[in-house]
């Protein structure tokens, strides 16, 4: 079946994806610029504006709450009073943003009770470095001020300035506001074909390269005459390796243009000889003509690419670690059995590459008090050899996944969000032009993945139409997981394949199940003949079947009746003994 896009609950939600819908500090210029958050729109069952209209917006002076409540949270350390959970004196905020900590109650109490106190508006500060999506819950659906959520870090920020003097934020729709007001937007921007870029796939101008593009639009109220966009790609060496700027002339009030591949405006290919090993940082700078942007804060989109030899990932990788990034946790929101984030691998040189491990993150609500401590994640290689060309062809589908290397991460302590590494129980070599789907996966409904909110692949997803980011829930894949302006944070640990041993090599065989998902029977296809002995387990590593079976033309059928719903994971030992490895999903 085609899946391309599953819905998602979070430790975080989605950003406000439009440009014009912003969240700026206005003054002092020492903080100022655009910050990156959720906002509770009535959708979501609150009754607050829309910020998806031209013109929605609210510009006035920070003020913290202070509801009068004594003590400090003995969980996070702030000043109760700091948490707008109790009423405050009529008229206390009156006219002012009301900034409130996250904790202890429901986000529309908080925003509640500072409206009914005078606010124009609220921002909530999370307690962790990530933005969350808000539940209206008793009280949101009569919050009729608009109300954002910043990360803890960005909050802070706002708060110590506030300790010194007045800080003014613009929070809303900025269309039409200003009349000179050009921007961009990560996205409707194309970047790198992925974040980590192993060396081995990048030796020369036809290994590795990518197209450049972005939409630019018009947000101001005036005409715009010469517009330009500049496209400048700085090497490790901070020189750059890539600039060209392309002039899409006039551009009338509320409207766009894009520059893209084979469009009446367009970049060079971007392609080098040979590719230095480090940080390659793209930008794209709308400039333009005879006049300054009012509002310059979105004039500039930023991506970053990483040459290296040992993770090929997605996700952001971060400048001291090199380790893929998870700024956020996500899960299905209707799931009851299994989930996995996954990440796609498929390369015309791949057989110069093994695979020996996945690093990915994972964690838990505040709320629930479930501790990482303990848990187990399981990982899985699979060869996908469904047959389709991209995305828009029907015959896109998840049933021939055939599992080439297992693993499981058991969390020692409770690493919230920290990139972990899980390694297979055996290296595998990839080979060219097949597809591969690397997938980290919990059985635990309260244990949210990680993912990337900050690196946005929408106009690459939409332009080369390959999957990049599936998930699954409950048996079925979707080839867009959550979208792909939020890919998994997850890497794959590469290394020269020729330095994996043969014996590693030709050890495995391919195996697999059908039909997957199960209900009762599945046919065991190998690559042997006669006796086999077949092991399976559930992901906690329990056996729940250890049968001998009979291969016949490579086949042999086994009842799996007796097992609960869920992932399994088959073990297959020939009497040569080779093994095969798959999981099988039982209805």
């Amino acid at each position: 079946m085609k899946k391309l896009l599953l819905v998602f609950a979070v430790v975080g939600a989605s950003f406000a994806s439009q440009a014009q819908v912003i969240c700026a500090v206005q003054s002092p210029a020492s903080i100022a610029g655009n910050y990156s958050f959720t906002w509770a729109d009535p959708p979501g069952g609150w009754g607050t504006p829309d910020f998806l209209i031209p013109g929605t917006f609210i510009e006035d002076t920070l003020i913290m709450v202070n509801d009068g409540t004594p003590g400090n949270n003995a969980t996070y350390g702030n000043l109760l009073q700091e948490e707008g959970c109790n009423p405050s004196p009529v008229n206390a905020y009156a006219g002012k943003i009301c900034v409130i900590r996250r904790n202890t109650c429901e986000f529309g109490k908080k925003a509640f009770e500072a409206q009914t106190a005078g606010a124009i508006g609220v921002i909530i500060v999370n307690r962790d470095p990530d933005v969350i999506g808000m539940g209206p819950g008793a009280d949101g659906a009569n919050v009729t001020i608009p109300v954002v959520m910043l990360s803890s870090t960005d909050g802070q920020l706002l708060i110590d300035q506030m300790a010194n003097g007045p800080v003014v934020a613009l929070i809303g729709n900025k269309t039409g506001l200003f009349p000179n007001d050009a921007g961009i937007t990560p996205g409707a921007t194309l970047i790198s074909k992925s974040y980590g870029v192993p060396s081995q796939l990048a030796q020369n101008a036809s290994e590795f390269n990518f197209e450049l593009g972005t939409r630019v639009y018009n947000y101001g109220t005036g005409t715009q005459n010469n517009i330009s966009v500049t496209a400048n790609i700085n090497g490790p060496s901070g020189t750059s390796v890539y600039n060209n700027t392309v002039n899409v002339g006039t551009l009338i009030s509320g409207d766009s243009v894009d520059i893209f591949p084979g469009g009446a405006f367009s970049f060079p290919q971007f392609s080098l000889p040979t590719y230095a090993p480090g940080r390659y940082s793209l930008s794209y700078t709308v400039n333009l003509s005879g006049v300054s942007d009012d509002y310059d804060s979105d004039n500039i989109v930023t991506s970053d690419f990483v040459v290296n030899d040992s993770i090929f990932s997605y996700a952001m990788l971060d400048e001291v670690t090199g380790l893929p990034v998870a700024n956020n946790g996500y899960r299905p929101s209707t799931n009851n059995a299994t989930f996995s984030t996954c990440m796609v691998i498929d390369n015309p040189n791949a057989s110069r590459l093994a695979v020996k491990g996945v690093y990915f993150a994972a964690s838990t609500s505040s709320a629930s008090g479930v501790s990482l401590e303990g848990e187990e994640i399981a990982i899985n290689l699979y060869r996908w050899e469904d047959v389709f060309v991209d995305l828009n062809d029907a015959a896109l589908a998840f049933t021939t996944l055939n599992s080439v290397a297992f693993g499981f991460y058991n969390y020692t302590a409770d690493q919230q969000s920290e990139t972990v590494y899980a390694e297979f129980d055996t290296p595998v070599a990839l080979e060219d032009n097949q597809r591969y789907l690397a997938c980290a996966q919990t059985v635990n409904l309260e244990v949210y993945l990680g993912h990337d909110t900050k690196t946005n692949y929408l106009w690459n997803e939409g332009f080369y139409l390959q999957p990049l980011s599936p998930n699954e829930s409950d048996g079925t894949y979707f080839a867009s997981g959550f979208g792909m302006d939020v890919p998994s944070a997850m890497g794959l640990a590469v290394f020269n394949a020729d330095e994996l041993g043969i014996d590693e090599v030709t050890s495995t065989v391919d195996g697999k199940a059908f039909p997957n998902p199960a209900t009762n029977d599945v046919t065991i296809s190998i690559e042997g003949e006669g006796s086999a002995q077949v092991v399976v387990t559930d992901l906690t590593g329990k056996v729940v079947i250890n049968n001998g079976v009979n291969l016949v033309n490579g086949n042999a059928g086994l009842n799996i009746s007796t097992l609960d719903a869920g992932m399994y994971v088959f073990n297959v030992t020939l009497e040569n003994g080779k093994t095969a490895q798959f999981n099988v999903v039982k209805k």
